[in-house]
């Protein structure tokens, strides 16, 4: 009963923790690749050593389908001529793994019973244990990638990428089986390939990074004077802002504005979260540095403050991103 009592009081306070969680809006960014003062259009990706995995396939169907804002990022050709790069690599692929053994009790098998004559029962004593063969298996993929610049060889970008799974498997209804088995290394293996994929068109190409933003949610009573309708409204406008309702919610944080006479900087720093959501970062830096004239609580003031430097260096890292596309 006590342990009933223990999971239901356990349940409640998880459906608290969810419930209190603060509402937020996810942003994205275009940030440049970490080549800097070069321009990469065509690419060959030569075939990689010791490359069992299509570490090489993926690389080449992740360039070639590599779109920003409806254009092609690369030009991916079969041949070395006419490139501006060249993709160069080797991998390393394994699989590691150690046995170890659980215990479990088997309720039902008895060890030993004790027999009450003068009842005619017996009750168990002991059961008996079973020991469980377990495998902890560790896969793991390195892959050393280069890009070269075609005319000179000169390394434009180096980098080992390490991805790593780890796998416990116990072999409870059926016998463990020592034979040689294959594991599934080859395919663990080649999901963790993929990501190193994601990983390396991320570092030599422009792309997007996402931020979960917190949307302030009440307008504070101790900055600004309101009626329970203009509350209402507002809490209304947040819900839909979370639902990425973006121009009907700016539209609606509009008309509140104009009613408050851009006194609130809790309408501003919505509208400006809004149009950092929309990727108008100009716009979205001058409505929160609006908000920080007005805001008088810390808390908030911090989320202002990050949004802020967050639109200034983003603003600064899309132009250079710009600069690289095609």
């Amino acid at each position: 009963m006590q342990n009933i009592y223990k999971s239901i009081l356990l349940l409640l306070f998880l459906v608290l923790i969810t419930g209190c969680g603060s509402k937020q809006l996810t942003v994205k960014s275009l940030h440049p690749s970490k080549i800097p003062n070069e321009k990469i259009y065509s690419i060959y990706v030569e075939d990689f050593v010791n490359d069992d995995i299509y570490q090489s396939l993926k690389i080449q169907n992740r360039l070639a389908n590599k779109t920003i804002e409806g254009k092609k990022v690369f030009r991916v050709l079969n041949d070395y001529e006419n490139v501006d790069a060249i993709v160069q690599g080797s991998l390393n692929s394994t699989l590691n793994y150690s046995i170890y053994y659980e215990e479990e009790i088997d309720y039902k098998r008895c060890r030993y019973y004790r027999q009450d004559d003068k009842k005619k029962t017996k009750k168990c004593m002991e059961y008996h244990v079973r020991i469980i063969p377990c495998e902890n298996r560790e896969y793991a993929v390195q892959s050393n990638l280069k890009l070269l610049k075609k005319n000179t060889n000169e390394i434009l970008f180096a980098k080992t990428y390490n991805k790593i799974r780890n796998i416990r498997e116990c072999f409870r209804y059926h016998y463990y089986p020592y034979h040689t088995i294959p594991r599934d290394k080859r395919e663990v293996n080649i999901k963790l390939a993929s990501l190193i994929a994601d990983e390396f068109l991320d570092d030599i190409s422009p792309h997007y990074e996402y931020w979960d933003i917190n949307i302030i949610e009440k307008l504070n009573e101790d900055n600004l004077v309101f009626t329970d309708e203009q509350s209402s409204r507002f809490e209304k406008i947040v819900e839909l802002i979370e639902k990425r309702n973006l121009d009907l919610s700016l539209d609606a944080l509009n008309k509140l504005n104009q009613e408050f006479d851009n006194k609130s900087y809790e309408i501003l720093y919505n509208m400006a979260l809004i149009y950092e959501a929309k990727a108008n970062l100009f716009e979205a830096n001058k409505l929160y540095k609006q908000a920080k004239y007005l805001v008088k609580d810390l808390d908030d003031l911090s989320l202002i403050n990050n949004g802020i430097l967050r639109t200034k260096r983003n603003l600064e890292e899309k132009i250079k991103a710009k600069s690289q596309l095609p």
